[in-house]
């Protein structure tokens, strides 16, 4: 009984040792979580603004506009971006990825990876090309890299080396719920584009030198925003599944330490009444 006894107390002693942890890197998410929220709420008004630029452009052109961003190289390869963690212990936020890359992703795509679980996954599960350059992006959160990033595909949209450009990340939607979205960034949709135009809204609109050039200028802009928008959602989603896993193993923490001590109270009663019935039977028999 006595080792029983001393074996639920060293259980209890690990679980809280355990518990410990994870309430540090729940309160360690939560604070990035809100820094990285407070990133993505300033960072939308922004590209939503440049989205409804390039719509007010091609509405007054009429769709008049010559631009290589707005068509579909016929040759190339096709390129997507895998959003991805570095770190583990986020639910199921990358096993999600995962399973939309599976779908998404053809044997003869080149993947542009951020994150290292992301290009652990690629090297071990996939055949496909990979860059590993900006791997390190969803750490640093670094524009310039961003814009180095944005300007090599573009040269290669124009070079017509590469056929389209997608970009698979996490939406994020609430603090409990984060879904995987594929975007297609190039060709920019003039569907979709129009799409973000403010209705009942006309304008006559002068573009100087022309609507081609304007676009040529403020498409590299727009997306540059949302490549990097897209990554601060995905890291928020990130941090914001790592702190609903480490708030529920700390819970469980909770749970099983008290099914434990319930555990070791009943062993130690027990022990107590058989020291009692020991010394009563003694005393009887002396008697």
């Amino acid at each position: 009984m006595a080792g029983q006894m001393q074996a639920i107390k060293r259980r209890i002693k690990s679980i809280d040792s355990t518990r410990k942890i994870t309430k540090a890197m729940m309160l360690v998410a939560s604070s990035k979580l809100m820094k990285t929220r407070k990133q993505m709420d300033n960072m939308k008004p922004y590209y939503s603004q440049v989205k409804d630029t390039c719509a007010e452009i091609l509405a007054s052109a009429q769709g008049d506009v010559d631009s290589p961003y707005l068509v579909r190289n016929s040759v190339g390869r096709d390129v997507v971006i895998v959003i991805s963690s570095s770190l583990g212990l986020c639910g199921g936020y990358n096993a999600n990825i995962f399973k939309t890359v599976e779908k998404e992703v053809k044997k003869d795509d080149l993947v542009y990876v951020i994150g290292h679980k992301g290009e652990s996954y690629m090297r071990s599960h996939t055949s496909n090309d990979l860059n590993s350059d900006y791997v390190e992006l969803n750490s640093s959160l670094d524009f310039r890299q961003i814009v180095r990033l944005t300007n090599h595909l573009l040269d290669g949209y124009k070079n017509k080396e590469i056929k389209t450009i997608r970009i698979i990340y996490t939406e994020f939607v609430n603090n409990l719920t984060f879904t995987p979205r594929v975007v297609e960034l190039l060709p920019v949709s003039q569907e979709d584009l129009k799409g973000e135009e403010k209705q009942g809204v006309h304008k006559q609109t002068l573009f100087e030198p022309s609507p081609e050039a304007v676009l040529d200028s403020l498409i590299p802009m727009y997306l540059q925003a949302v490549i990097y928008g897209y990554l601060i959602e995905s890291v928020t989603s990130e941090n914001a599944s790592r702190r609903t896993s480490m708030e529920n193993a700390t819970d469980n923490a909770d749970d099983l330490t008290e099914q434990l001590q319930l555990k070791y109270n009943q062993a130690r009663q027990s022990a107590i009444t058989n020291e009692v019935s020991e010394i009563i039977a003694g005393a009887n028999a002396e008697s």
